[in-house]
C-alpha cells in the first residue's frame, strides 16, 4: 500500500467520523510505516493541543504605547510623518 494521504490522516487524527474500511486499511499501514505513523502522531498531538488551548493560552497584544513607538520607528525609516505625539499617552497608572 502507498503511503496514507496527509487529508486521511488529519481525519484519523481528528476522529470526528465513524471509521470505514478504508480507515482499518490506513491503520494497518501506519502500523508498518513510520512515516506516517510519525506523521499521525504529530497530528493527533497538534489537534490535543487546539482542543485543549483556552483563550489565556493565547498571546496579548502589546499595549497602545508599545504601538505607537513601532509605528514612530517605522514611519521615521520610512521617511513618512509620525503620528501625533499625545503627552498624555505617556503618562499612565504606575508612570
Amino acid at each position: 500500500m502507498a503511503h496514507v494521504e496527509s487529508a486521511h490522516l488529519v481525519e484519523l487524527a481528528l476522529s470526528n467520523a465513524t471509521p470505514t474500511d478504508a480507515d482499518a486499511e490506513a491503520l494497518r499501514h501506519i502500523d508498518d510505516c513510520a512515516r506516517c505513523r510519525e506523521e499521525l502522531a504529530m497530528l493527533t498531538r497538534l489537534v490535543t493541543a487546539a482542543r485543549t488551548a483556552e483563550t489565556v493560552d493565547l498571546p496579548a497584544p502589546p499595549p497602545e504605547d508599545v504601538w505607537l513607538r513601532i509605528t514612530r520607528e517605522v514611519s521615521r525609516e520610512a521617511g513618512t510623518p509620525s503620528p501625533p505625539h499625545h503627552p498624555w499617552h505617556d503618562a499612565g497608572p504606575g508612570s
